[in-house]
């Protein structure tokens, strides 16, 4: 196979937006990383100079599939309201997100669902980015007087772990067809007020 030049820097993200295409037209289960060289015009050989297997090249794709999703929520974080109108506004904008890709992205969606199941660190730093905006928003409370929490770690995770339904992918598949929003007003409003009186 003629092989095309190509910086470093270059070849890997052509693999990156191949695999991604890919992904997009064939799914997860149909990408393979001899398709992908091909497409590429590339060997085999060359692909796995870059990536190891094909799971670390999903991994990278839905890695920058996720990144868009994290600094949307970011920005949330610098919006001047309250913190409980911020916690309610970063619950429903992932949900809605996750919502959006599971209906205009379902191939990639589904490759997500597939990386979680399997565990991999990919999703492990999705959560830890998550956690992590989370937690922002709490600080930004407890320095304003809104909530009132002792532990700020096990907050975020209590408050984690009671969303966990609106943006774990199998959940969000799982509750496409459910009145979601009226959901995540009530179990914010049990947050905020639970936070608010120091429970945590």
């Amino acid at each position: 196979m003629a092989q095309a030049e190509h910086p470093v820097p270059e070849t890997r993200e052509l693999i990156l937006a191949t695999a991604e295409a890919h992904l997009r037209r064939y799914g997860y289960a149909r990408t393979t990383v001899s398709e992908i060289a091909r497409t590429c015009k590339m060997s085999h050989a060359n692909v796995y100079r870059f990536f190891n297997t094909k799971a670390e090249i999903i991994d990278a794709v839905i890695s920058r599939w996720l990144t868009g999703i994290e600094q949307a929520l970011e920005a949330i974080t610098k919006q001047q309201n309250s913190a409980t109108e911020q916690l309610y506004t970063y619950v429903l904008e992932l949900h809605r997100i996750k919502r959006e890709k599971l209906s205009n992205d379902v191939e990639l969606f589904e490759a997500l669902i597939a990386v979680a199941k399997a565990d991999r660190q990919v999703v492990e730093r999705h959560m830890y980015i998550l956690n992590s905006i989370l937690q922002e928003i709490l600080i930004g409370a407890v320095q304003d007087g809104e909530f009132k929490i002792a532990n700020i770690e096990q907050a975020t995770a209590a408050v984690s772990a009671a969303t966990l339904k609106f943006h774990h992918p199998l959940m969000v598949k799982e509750s496409l067809h459910e009145n979601t929003e009226e959901q995540i007003s009530t179990v914010v409003k049990l947050l905020t007020t639970s936070l608010a009186a120091g429970c945590v």
